[in-house]
């Protein structure tokens, strides 16, 4: 009945054409396209047929994915450039809040993505974030792609009018977008509750417009649409259980219940709808983008008889003349910026990690550039920008959402070594006095480690200031036989203190110079009766030291790292090294080779650099080299233990693939790794590794015979491999390495996030 009403429409306006002196315009039509998450990337493969067709919306209407989709062509933008455009996107970045680590600044790079939940800390308790994706990557990406149009105030100025739909859960009204920042629309209008954040706007709080109108047919009528083509991917019956066993599908469906009546409207008054077969495909399916685009071409094709009908019918008629667009130039000049919402963070401390000032002529790429640093900065959830015209110039206004000042982060962790436990987190920023910082963080575990640290900012810029840190361990040192089973294990307890000043260098390079006082003491775990059955309870040596430090880290990523690299160099100058013993004096002589110290003051030096490389298109390279030395004999535990994983190793200790968690020690050594990381998928890694360490004793005899150091060759070869996973929790890590000298293996696992 529809088509036959559409004929009948044609035919009138045809026979206008004919009694009439003047063209008069073709039927306008209207393209509504339905939120879906995923799913509604299918609304790509439908633009491709109608485009093949003929067929140009005079309108579109959108709700969630439709929004994005459709602002995105109503900006402009083909639809083989928007498929395009969605086989070059990493989802698995878009979709999350990490910016690179080469963006953060170097005070912060240590605490930066290594906890899987954090809670804002209030008078009322610890309150969780609003979403689980607060969407920062997500408004970055939309503000490049409406870049062009960023100018255009009213949507009825865009290449094509467009409309999207937004609920506002203030007063639980629908929120029509129609005019202003267009990637902000498009970004309140796919913000699915409790999975991305709301996006706050004037008195309102708006989230996903699927929650009460998924599908915008009334809205585009209303347009002036006279013929309405529909592509919806969200469902129109009743959900099967066996489609709802993921979280993401019950978050959506839970939130789209309400609009289901309006749905069912809505499509009665679609003149042409567009259903495609998208199971087994879920709203969280992004990395099948390219099979879920063709599914979108399939179905449009069912109706291609049709569609190629209505273009021949519709292109007859006249057309009106093109009207003048607003389109953005590349590079604009800023006579004027804003920044809303601005709270606890000066204007001039924005403006200079921003890295923009009035009468800058800048890019998107500036403007993405200074907002990475400011989120960098860690005072920030999320940053958002519009840009406004006025004569030959704009205004940059910045939307921010200023981090809370105390926060607690936690996380799970397992290895096979130092086995589970949970990481906390207290942050608190300028609480205690103005411009600073305090960490707090403990694993809580049969393992306890702790680790604090203070820094008194000195200025607005924040760029120098004093630190203060401290650290404990309580972690096992065991000692192995020749067989590779262990005598037994020693109790390995660290503490250390220190304080001095630094210098942080945009966001890649930090300067220290500190004085610090630590002290190592072992006792018995297990095994060892020969030297604890004489009454021996502790012992060890404490140290003195002054040290200057020079990092600089440009790695994109934490962990699976594709580019960039770390270099870590430390000088020390011991003046006061000191013996811990407690037990009978007469046992003292058993452990004296343990705790003696050779010379009182020496000089010290490591520096360990690590890069990263990407050869092929899922192939990466990893590099490692580090280097020790003493000026003189060093003391037994100011050595360093060598074996184990990246994700048990303490400060000072080197990883080395081929040898369990502390296996040997070394005084002065050189080694080299090779990683090479394989990608299976997106987020699975197989890794072979080729390591090896030469460790000559410079002189040191004392301890030459024992198990400990490296043997008579003093070098080890040795090698592994395994699989990795960037999962939610942390990278998880499954492998096994052996070495040159006694080819036995040695496994290790890793879940979660380390503590160091």
């Amino acid at each position: 009945m529809k088509n036959l009403n559409l004929i009948l429409l044609l035919t009138l306006c045809l026979s206008h054409q004919v009694t009439s002196q003047d063209m008069p315009n073709r039927p306008k039509i209207g393209l509504v396209l339905s939120g879906g998450g995923a799913k509604g990337l299918a609304h790509i493969g439908v633009l491709k047929v109608l485009e093949d067709a003929g067929i140009r919306p005079d309108y579109i209407t959108g709700t969630s994915m439709g929004s994005i989709i459709g602002g995105l062509y109503a900006s402009g933008y083909s639809a083989y450039e928007l498929d395009s455009i969605v086989n070059a996107i990493d989802w698995t970045v878009v979709l999350s809040d990490q910016i690179p680590l080469s963006d953060v600044v170097p005070e912060e790079k240590s605490d930066y993505n290594r906890f899987q939940l954090s809670f804002d800390i209030t008078k009322k308790g610890l309150q969780l974030p609003p979403g689980m994706v607060r969407g920062q990557r997500i408004s970055e990406l939309l503000s490049d792609l409406t870049w062009h149009v960023s100018s255009c105030h009213s949507f009825d100025d865009l290449p094509i009018p467009f409309r999207c739909v937004a609920v506002d859960l203030v007063d639980g009204k629908p929120y029509i977008f129609k005019e202003g920042d267009l990637s902000e629309a498009m970004r309140a209008s796919m913000a699915i509750p409790s999975v991305f954040t709301p996006v706050e706007k004037d008195s309102m709080y708006l989230v996903d417009g699927g929650v009460m109108d998924n599908f915008p047919v009334k809205l585009c009528r209303d347009m002036g649409a006279d013929i309405i083509i529909g592509v919806n991917v969200g469902t129109s019956d009743k959900p099967k259980i066996d489609d709802l066993k993921s979280i993401t599908e019950i978050l959506m469906t839970s939130a789209m219940i309400g609009s289901s009546i309006v749905l069912e409207e809505s499509i009665n008054e679609t003149d042409y709808l567009i259903t495609p077969e998208l199971h087994p495909y879920t709203s969280a399916s992004f990395l099948d983008g390219s099979s879920i685009v063709e599914r979108g071409e399939q179905a449009a094709l069912k109706l291609k008889e049709e569609l190629y009908h209505l273009a021949d019918s519709v292109n007859q008629f006249k057309t009106t003349s093109e009207k003048n667009l607003c389109f953005t130039d590349k590079q604009v000049v800023i006579s004027d910026i804003k920044i809303n919402n601005r709270e606890h963070v000066s204007k001039s401390y924005f403006l200079t990690k921003l890295g923009i000032h009035e009468g800058d002529t800048v890019s998107r790429e500036n403007i993405n550039r200074g907002i990475r640093r400011l989120i960098g900065t860690r005072f920030y959830n999320s940053i958002t920008y519009d840009l406004q015209r006025s004569d030959s110039t704009y205004t940059l206004i910045f939307n921010t959402e200023e981090a809370n000042l105390a926060q607690a982060k936690f996380s799970i962790h397992y290895d096979n070594e130092l086995k589970a436990g949970i990481i906390s987190n207290l942050t608190f920023r300028n609480i205690l006095f103005k411009n600073s910082r305090l960490s707090l963080t403990a694993d809580i575990s049969e393992i306890p480690r702790a680790h604090g640290e203070m820094i008194a900012y000195l200025g607005e810029q924040q760029s120098t200031g004093f630190i203060g840190d401290g650290y404990f361990e309580r972690t096992p040192l065991p000692i192995y036989q020749n067989n590779l089973k262990t005598a037994g294990t020693l109790n390995y307890y660290r503490a250390t203190g220190g304080a001095g000043i630094f210098l942080s260098y945009k966001t890649r390079t930090i300067f220290y110079a500190k004085v610090d006082w630590e002290e190592v003491r072992v006792s018995q775990s297990s095994g060892l009766s020969d030297i604890f059955d004489e009454g021996i309870d502790r012992f060890g040596n404490g140290f003195v030291y002054a040290s200057l430090i020079a990092d600089r880290n440009t790695l994109n990523k934490r962990y699976f790292a594709t580019k960039g690299h770390h270099l870590h160099l430390n000088c020390k100058v011991n003046f006061n090294a000191y013996q811990y013993y407690k037990g009978p004096q007469a046992a003292k002589a058993i452990i004296e080779p343990y705790i003696n110290i050779p010379d009182d003051r020496y000089l010290s030096g490591s520096l360990k650099y690590t890069l990263s490389t990407t050869l092929s298109k899922s192939i990466y390279l990893k590099t490692d080299i580090a280097l020790a030395a003493f000026s003189a004999n060093a003391p037994f535990f100011d050595m360093h233990y060598i074996g184990g994983t990246v994700y048990n190793t303490s400060t000072g200790d080197a990883p080395f693939t081929g040898l369990n968690y502390r296996e040997k020690i070394a005084e002065n050594y050189g080694l080299a790794s090779f990683s090479f990381n394989f990608n299976i998928t997106t987020q699975i890694y197989a890794h072979a590794i080729v390591n090896g360490i030469m460790a000559p004793q410079f002189g040191q005899t004392t301890f030459s015979n024992e198990q400990f150091f490296l043997g008579p060759n003093d070098y080890i070869i040795g090698f592994g491999g395994g699989i990795s996973i960037n999962s939610l929790i942390g990278p998880i890590t499954i492998g096994m390495g052996t070495n040159l000298d006694d080819w036995k293996p040695r496994s290790y696992i890793g879940i979660g996030f380390p503590f160091n």
